[in-house]
């Protein structure tokens, strides 16, 4: 074989850099091949048999690039890339929203003149400390400072709260079902299968939940609206008919403002407040996670023929809410959760 001059001083240059022993090794065989040594000669001299020669020869020349030769057992190796065009790599990755590796081979092949393939940057994104894991969606309109501001009173309510007053975290869900699918441990190799249901039906339940002893006061009707709510808002009074005032944090829901839910709650007689939520804020709503721990832990991955079943394991759920105390404190958690924008 022959090599022409830039590709011999090429090749020279990457077996100086790189530390990976097998791919300096191939790197030579080519050097030597192309200064006349016959393949047998070279299996001797760097005590290899003459197929692995040959292989490598044959790779090297029906390879297009560099990269595509050596990536065939070691992709992504150091070196080509220097320590400043890493860092520019990974500014490009922390920017970008980045589902695909092509996306980065495309961008090194148009910035510096690179050619990776896609195991190469894979390896190299792996130790830059990236990770291939789940975005997360944020609502577009969320408001950081506003979300501050409600964090700043809910710390202030709690702290000046009396013993004749409650707060607690409302709001309405829609289970359907369905098992809710979830991540499990599972042998290498194995799928594990859980059956699921055709059927639509889903209950809808309007809460209002107390971190303090992680009671919930739940109302089941055929759809939530202001009617409902009201009947809610009874039942919370008569659950806590000993307590003067119960602060109740809610979203904006278009029902906690009708007309009727405002007469409802100026009567002489009505406890409740209510305390808004900043929009698009459902990390700011304990409850919130109490509809998480539910669909994870009790609709699960379990299989319920009928409708009847699936109603009655959540009934059960939060008429035997003490079961989970221990579970569900860890799962829950005291800290309100602050989103910080970096889109």
């Amino acid at each position: 074989m022959k090599l022409t001059a830039q590709e011999r001083e090429e090749l020279i240059k990457l077996e100086k850099q790189i530390p990976h022993k097998g791919v300096s090794t191939r790197i030579k065989i080519i050097l030597a091949l192309d200064l006349g040594y016959a393949a047998n000669e070279v299996a001797k001299l760097f005590l290899l048999d003459e197929d692995t020669i040959t292989k490598w020869k044959r790779l090297y020349e029906q390879s297009k690039y560099l990269s595509d030769w050596l990536g065939t057992e070691n992709n992504g190796y150091q070196g080509r890339l220097t320590k400043e065009q890493e860092k520019m790599v990974e500014k490009f990755v922390e920017k970008e929203v980045i589902t695909d590796c092509q996306q980065v081979v495309i961008y090194v092949q148009n910035t510096f003149g690179l050619n990776y393939t896609t195991d190469g940057v894979t390896k190299l994104l792996h130790r830059l400390e990236f990770v291939y894991k789940q975005v997360i969606g944020i609502p577009g309109k969320l408001n950081e400072e506003k979300q501050l501001a409600f964090v700043k009173a809910y710390e202030e309510l709690k702290e000046n709260k009396k013993t004749d007053e409650v707060i607690l975290f409302g709001d309405g869900v829609h289970p359907t079902h369905n098992l809710h699918k979830t991540k499990a441990w599972i042998k290498k190799g194995e799928e594990k299968q859980v059956r699921t249901n055709t059927g639509r039906g889903r209950l809808n339940i309007n809460g209002a939940f107390n971190l303090e002893d992680l009671t919930v006061t739940t109302h089941f009707s055929e759809t939530i609206n202001a009617q409902e709510t009201m009947k809610l808002f009874d039942k919370i009074q008569l659950e806590y008919q000993y307590k003067r005032t119960i602060y109740l944090i809610i979203d904006n829901a278009t029902y906690y403002k009708n007309k009727d839910v405002t007469a409802y709650l100026v009567k002489p007689d009505c406890r409740i407040k209510l305390i808004f939520l900043p929009s698009y804020s459902p990390n700011l709503n304990f409850i919130e996670r109490l509809w998480k721990y539910m669909k994870k832990y009790i609709i699960g991955v379990k299989y319920r023929e009928k409708f009847k079943e699936f109603e009655d394991d959540i009934h059960y759920f939060f008429d035997n809410i003490n079961l989970h105390e221990e579970k569900l404190r860890q799962f829950i958690g005291t800290e309100l959760h602050l989103v910080k924008v970096t889109v």
